[in-house]
């Protein structure tokens, strides 16, 4: 890999790491779940880059194999389970366990 990509990668998980804590922080403060869906989703989608869509309809194997980055994959596990809290404190509990589950599988 060149050593511009590589920057650009660690600045992707750099951003996408303080994106897991802002938003953990806002769970905390009670601020609304929708707000933080959104905002997981954006950074998910900042994260991933162009292939975010193709990499969220893909199962969890495949997509860890196309990524094929584990900082990148820990950090888009991180923030799937981000979003599943919000989605559990707005009500979704079957969505919220859908995002658990997937972002179990791309952790292994």
């Amino acid at each position: 890999m060149l050593r511009d990509q590589q920057d650009y990668l660690m600045r992707m998980i750099a951003i996408a790491a303080a994106a897991v804590a802002r938003l953990r922080a806002r769970l905390l403060e009670g601020d609304a779940p929708d707000e933080i869906v959104q905002e997981a989703r954006a950074a998910q989608g900042e994260l991933l880059g162009k292939d975010a869509g193709m990499l969220r309809m893909l199962d969890p194997s495949s997509a860890a194999h196309v990524l094929g980055d584990k900082l990148r994959l820990e950090q888009w596990a991180e923030l799937l389970r981000v979003e599943a809290e919000a989605q559990r404190r707005a009500g979704r509990e079957a969505e919220a366990q859908s995002l658990e589950t997937r972002a179990a599988s791309l952790s292994r």
